[in-house]
């Protein structure tokens, strides 16, 4: 007899998406919005949705058409999408761009923004009203060209998004609520690494979110993405005393210098009094100085729950037992508007402390963690 075909990896995803994540019903709109780079994995989704009995839109963003846009028209011409697909409801998936991010260096970063926003505030009030469930898929980030300047492998990188992106998220939110209960009792922890990190944060529990990547439009969540797998405290602001130093690069392509390493945030009262890196870290986060005391405060602790994330750039703080400390200038609110300015700075391996007994631990080697 023939042997079973192996199910190709843009079906396997596509079918987690539609199954997993956006839970598509037959009959349902789907709207497929992707850069002509990621048409593959795309076009695997327009199949399985009409697998499904959904009803299959595809949009596609022409990667030349797009730059000669902009040299014919400026860096001003319209958003690219408008609010006509929101309004149907349904389930819409996003696959971003453009591949050759690089040729956007060079325009002012407001001109930049505006480009690559995805749609405009007539999409976000009409996706709101119809409660359509929409979801980001980072599989087709990992291009030759992001490669390249991080400095890293692309197949590598691809195929541990893939991997993530297939974890089930069920049992991504089991991981959390376990975390989650591992952490109940009092509110103030103590986060300390060998590398010099010793610090005091005090959460608000009542605000912790597991964000397993699935869209909840009915508590204001419109968006999810895939791959996830994190739980995000907030924070008391004020409260935060210490220092934290990351262990993990943070990554950010249109920066001058793309890869931040070794991040180093002491702070006295809750403010961010200083700040320094071994290399990198500009513009994202420019030094206390030029933004003023208290501007940019801490606003979130986030624990990685994802167990196939390990390296991947731009996703390395959802790598299970990674911890992240998110800043902002404005406090961080689930479901609400986020902050203009955030920066996180992920550390793997670090113990968290209450009353002076650990509750989380990391083992031996990696970042993973357990419960004392």
């Amino acid at each position: 007899m023939p042997s079973p075909r192996h199910e190709r990896r843009e079906d396997a995803l596509a079918r987690a998406i539609l199954d997993r994540y956006l839970g598509v019903r037959p009959g349902e709109a789907v709207t497929i919005e992707t850069w002509s780079h990621a048409l593959p994995w795309a076009r695997a989704l327009v199949v399985a949705a009409r697998r499904r009995g959904a009803r299959p839109s595809l949009l596609v963003e022409d990667e030349e058409a797009f730059f000669r846009s902009v040299e014919v028209v400026g860096s001003r011409f319209p958003q690219r999408f408008r609010s006509g697909s929101a309004g149907r409801g349904g389930a819409h998936i996003y696959l971003d761009g453009p591949e050759e991010f690089p040729r956007l260096l060079g325009l002012p970063p407001r001109d930049r923004e505006r480009l690559l926003e995805r749609h405009d505030r007539a999409w976000w009030t009409a996706a709101r009203r119809a409660r359509t469930r929409a979801l980001r898929v980072a599989v087709g980030d990992a291009t030759p060209t992001a490669a390249e300047r991080y400095g890293v492998d692309r197949d590598a990188w691809q195929s541990e998004l893939l991997r993530a992106s297939l974890v089930d998220p069920d049992v991504l939110a089991r991981r959390g609520e376990a975390v989650l209960r591992s952490l109940r009792g009092s509110p103030c922890f103590h986060l300390r690494h060998p590398n010099g990190t010793d610090l005091w944060v005090d959460v608000v529990p009542r605000a912790a979110r597991t964000d397993v990547g699935r869209p909840e439009p009915a508590r204001g969540f419109v968006w999810g993405h895939v791959p996830a797998g994190l739980l995000i405290l907030p924070l008391r602001a004020h409260r935060t005393v210490g220092v934290w130093e990351t262990n993990r690069p943070a990554y950010d392509r249109f920066a001058r210098t793309p890869v931040a390493v070794g991040g180093r945030f002491v702070f006295r009262r809750g403010r961010l009094a200083e700040l320094a890196f071994d290399r990198g870290g500009e513009p994202a986060l420019p030094p206390p100085a030029r933004f003023g005391p208290g501007t940019v405060r801490p606003i979130a602790l986030t624990i990685g729950l994802n167990p196939a994330i390990s390296f991947a750039p731009e996703f390395q703080e959802l790598g299970e037992g990674t911890y992240g400390l998110l800043l902002g200038d404005a406090p961080y609110r689930p479901g609400g508007e986020r902050p203009r300015r955030t920066f996180l700075g992920a550390l793997a391996g670090a113990e968290i402390e209450t009353d002076g007994s650990p509750v989380l631990a990391p083992e031996s080697g990696a970042g993973r963690f357990h419960r004392p």
